[in-house]
């Protein structure tokens, strides 16, 4: 952004980019998927809020399938245009960012709804310094477990029937391994080579149907494998997608968000390639969560992840990191079987100690905070610069978690206060939003350092009867280095009129 423009049906609203869309394709148990792959969602979605300051435009998109009963499989989005990661930086790393749906009945009987995730990306830290970024999550089940892991790479594998007495068994872990059956009857584990999975091998003619859009040249294909495509331009520097799905009633109906956060700092070309496989096994496929930024090799050392907490501690400036995290929902803290998975990748930068270390304060809002279905509100929300201004100016704020329909101006400095700017806020709230709705903001100054989070719920209603409670919140990412420890504190305020 402004390269990608803030329009619905992003990014292919944009001059240049017609073609760019594509789908959020199965990718494990398709057998299972219940009539998803017939028709399945595509990864076009629309702007909800911009930011000129940060070159960031966060979009989203709701999708509504109907799928068969019973239906279970993964779905993912694969591409490799991460911002150059890393130290020294690497371009055109692989993202993979799988979902897994579940129709099939819980333990109790019900059809799951995942838990739902919302978070900001990148998110910016300061070189020695140690944070905690928290992975705000939610889940409409009353009860369940919801956890957070790192996403992971599982290997596919195949398997024969027996016939008789006899079978070929292959183990992946151990391809040596010999053992007896009580029968005393050897049963050798064979190795295989992989299948060729290259559909335009070296001799194929370049006209050939499995040669076309490739980089097969001339008459035939001169090198081993020539199935990689052509380069094409990337709509962004780092994208940041997050498939979430969720199921209502007990019905098959499964609706589908897709959250897509891109930053740009400019343009690059991204080169598709040839992205790893994931169907050398014909009876169960790998499941590729994280591509190139898997854990334990992409981070710095000491990185961890608990309760839905990073711990993260950069001790470089001007490196970029990715990091890849599932979150998932267990019928109770003993399960081991997840019910569904959401996928969670976010950037984060290292930057050099700024000038100012006082992040700015989102003061919260005194109005009502009950609102009529079809009654338009405006407001403004406030910020204080604690910076001397010659050293650190306020940048904007950031909408972590948006309200659809509302709308928001430009950061505007205060007439009275120099330390003083506001954006203000317009909705008019629909019949289908009836029931609570949350904002979120993050506000951030030139040196990206950033405010406590700020969330403010509003409750519509299709009476008039509003203003009986209002509730506001702050939470706060914690910052330690060698020296010092900040706690986080984390407030709910209830008001009355």
């Amino acid at each position: 952004y402004p390269y990608i423009q803030c329009t619905n049906n992003v990014p292919i609203t944009t001059t240049g980019f017609g073609g760019a869309n594509t789908n959020l394709s199965c990718v494990v148990d398709c057998s299972t998927d219940g009539g998803y792959s017939s028709s399945p969602i595509n990864i076009l979605t629309d702007c909800v809020s911009a930011s000129s300051s940060f070159s960031m435009m966060t979009s989203e998109g709701t999708k509504t399938k109907t799928l068969a009963a019973e239906a279970h499989f993964y779905i993912a989005y694969r591409g490799s245009a991460w911002v150059p990661l890393y130290d020294p930086a690497q371009r055109g790393l692989e993202w993979s960012i799988v979902t897994y749906i579940d129709l099939r009945k819980r333990p109790d009987g019900f059809i799951n709804t995942p838990p739902v995730v919302k978070f900001v990306s990148p998110q910016y830290t300061f070189v020695n310094k140690t944070i905690k970024i928290n992975i705000p999550v939610s889940d409409a089940n009353a009860g369940d477990d919801v956890r957070c892991r790192w996403s992971t790479f599982t290997s596919g594998y195949r398997r024969r029937k027996r016939s008789n007495d006899e079978e070929n068994h292959e183990n992946q872990h151990q391809p040596d391994h010999r053992y007896k059956t009580q029968n005393d009857n050897n049963e050798i584990i064979n190795t295989r080579k992989k299948r060729q999975t290259c559909q335009c091998s070296s001799g194929k003619l370049c006209t050939a149907i499995e040669c076309q859009n490739t980089l097969c040249t001339g008459i035939k294909c001169a090198s081993t494998c020539c199935d990689s495509v052509a380069t094409k331009i990337s709509t962004t520097d780092s994208t940041t997608s997050t498939a979430i799905m969720t199921t209502t009633g007990a019905t098959s109906a499964t609706t589908l968000t897709t959250v897509s956060t891109s930053i740009m700092s400019s343009t690059t070309l991204e080169t598709v390639g040839t992205l790893k496989s994931t169907s050398t096994y014909p009876i169960r496929q790998a499941i590729d969560e994280c591509a190139d930024i898997c854990y334990p090799d992409r981070v710095p050392t000491g990185t961890t992840l608990s309760n839905c907490t990073i711990t993260f501690t950069g001790d470089k400036a001007g490196v970029w990191y990715a990091v890849a995290i599932q979150v998932e929902d267990f019928i109770d803290s003993t399960s081991t079987t997840p019910m569904s998975s959401v996928p969670v990748q976010m950037l984060i930068y290292v930057q050099p100690q700024p000038a100012c270390s006082d992040a700015p304060i989102i003061f919260p809002l005194s109005r009502c905070l009950e609102v009529q279905v079809g009654i338009s509100i405006s407001f403004n929300l406030s910020i204080m610069d604690l910076c001397n201004q010659t050293v650190a100016k306020l940048a904007d704020i950031i909408i972590s978690s948006a309200i659809t329909g509302m709308t928001r101006d430009n950061l505007t400095s205060s007439p009275t206060n120099s330390s003083v700017s506001y954006v203000t806020f317009a909705w008019t709230p629909q019949a289908n939003q009836v029931g609570s709705k949350q904002l979120c903001v993050i506000a951030f100054t030139t040196e990206n350092l950033e405010s406590d989070q700020y969330c403010v719920t509003f409750t519509v209603k299709n009476s008039s009867d509003v203003c009986v409670t209002t509730t506001t919140s702050t939470s706060t990412k914690t910052t330690t280095s060698t020296t010092t420890t900040v706690t986080t504190a984390t407030t709910t305020t209830e008001k009355a009129p």
